[in-house]
């Protein structure tokens, strides 16, 4: 039997729990999956993670202090980012939303799909405007994911 300290020093007897019987289980082990199933689930999961110091760092690229500076080029790279991040925040959003949505998720969701209707400029102060437009409402999303957030913590319905 095992002994456990006691406040005054003296040494109290533990009880013995009871050792359960060991079960084999009659299961079959399961397969491997192909590797392309697994490069997709992992891809599929990827995309459900924002990570934030990629989004600040491409809202200040593009509506920073230095946005005026922005070229071309860096703007040719910065708007599939900037619409990938919008695309994932608008999903994660009415994903967490339980029942009716509120006015302000709708309202982002409906500016969401409109701009993403609209083609990309061609010229490049445009598609700056473009860009910048992407990025307000990239910030718009952020703030009802706060809002959505907080009231569901106050219910208790979920928390990230």
């Amino acid at each position: 039997m095992g002994d456990a300290a006691v406040g005054d020093g003296v040494t109290a007897p533990r009880p013995i729990l009871p050792r359960r019987e060991g079960r084999k289980l009659d299961v079959e082990p399961a397969r491997e999956a192909p590797v392309a199933t697994l490069r997709t689930c992992i891809s599929i999961m990827h995309s459900w993670f924002i990570r934030d110091e990629e989004i600040d760092d491409v809202l200040d690229r593009v509506m920073g202090q230095e946005s005026a500076l922005l070229t071309p080029e860096e703007l040719d790279e910065l708007l599939p980012r900037i619409s990938s991040h919008l695309r994932q925040l608008i999903r994660i959003a009415t994903m967490r939303v339980s029942g009716d949505w509120s006015p302000e998720l709708s309202e982002v969701v409906i500016r969401s799909q409109r701009l993403d209707a609209t083609p990309v400029p061609d010229d490049f102060p445009s598609a700056r405007g473009y860009a910048r437009r992407l990025a307000f409402l990239v910030g718009d999303v952020l703030e009802v994911l706060a809002v959505e957030q907080e009231a569901a913590q106050a219910e208790g319905r979920w928390s990230a």
